[in-house]
């Protein structure tokens, strides 16, 4: 039994004193490792890491939290990049309103700027995108329902039922990670076990994000299993079923 990893940044700089025997043991343990970018820098990066490993895939876009350092030439850059080898999708892009403490204070006014004109780009070349939102699911839901249908998913998903079924009306997928499994989050798991299997994939986020039993550490892409055992712990079906239909999902999204 094999997983995929919809969501890993195994290019950030996290991983650059152990890169190689990190790729080595997650790729040897995953079907496929998705990488997406947050810069033009490391959706390079992950690119040319992608073009290493024959199941590793990168994807490219610029996060909400560098809308102050975008510039026009990112877009021309980015849709360069959309065309290079082993780039699968669009992302991660979206909206943040959460107040962190190394950065400004969030303007969804300016994240729409820069989201709007990836998602675009996107479908322009056919590409799936993979949504981060945090504390603006109103708002991301609002700016993107006009592109119904979407192809994507929603990164990281940690909001209720009623909010995934919003976005899954849409056209989109809900990818969970480590946080489905901190002891806390009831109305994530609530969600999971709500939504029908084919609407589901799994992620880590690593480096972070690392699930329950492993918190504090750095993340890797093999910790997806966790994810998976809780999927399964709340549909009360197999782990091998979770991995089916997880898998599934995610080389149709990806085409892999």
């Amino acid at each position: 039994m094999k997983l995929i990893d919809t969501h890993a940044h195994l290019q950030f700089e996290k991983f650059d004193s152990d890169r190689e025997g990190v790729v080595k043991r997650n790729s040897e343990k995953l079907e496929a490792i998705i990488m997406p970018g947050s810069r033009i820098d490391n959706s390079e990066a992950g690119i040319k890491l992608a073009q290493t490993v024959t199941n590793l895939y990168a994807a490219i876009g610029v996060h909400p939290h560098h809308v102050d350092e975008w510039e026009e030439s990112w877009l021309d850059q980015l849709e360069e990049l959309s065309s290079q080898e082993k780039v699968v999708a669009v992302g991660e892009i979206g909206l943040d309103n959460y107040q962190y403490k190394d950065y400004p204070t969030p303007v969804i006014k300016s994240q729409l700027k820069i989201l709007l004109p990836q998602i675009e780009l996107a479908r322009k070349f056919n590409k799936p995108i993979l949504f981060h939102c945090r504390e603006a699911y109103d708002e991301l839901y609002e700016a993107i329902k006009s592109f119904k249908p979407i192809s994507g998913l929603v990164h990281c998903f940690m909001g209720t039922k009623e909010l995934s079924k919003r976005f899954v009306d849409l056209g989109l997928l809900i990818s969970f990670a480590g946080n489905l499994t901190y002891k806390g989050n009831d109305s994530m798991r609530e969600a999971a076990n709500y939504l029908p299997n084919d609407l589901i994939v799994l992620e880590t986020d690593s480096p972070y994000l690392a699930p329950e039993g492993f918190r504090g550490e750095r993340n890797e892409p093999f910790h997806v299993l966790e994810v998976a055992k809780t999927i399964a712990s709340v549909k009360k079906v197999d782990i091998e079923k979770v991995a089916e239909f997880t898998v599934a999902n995610s080389k149709k999204l990806f085409g892999l």
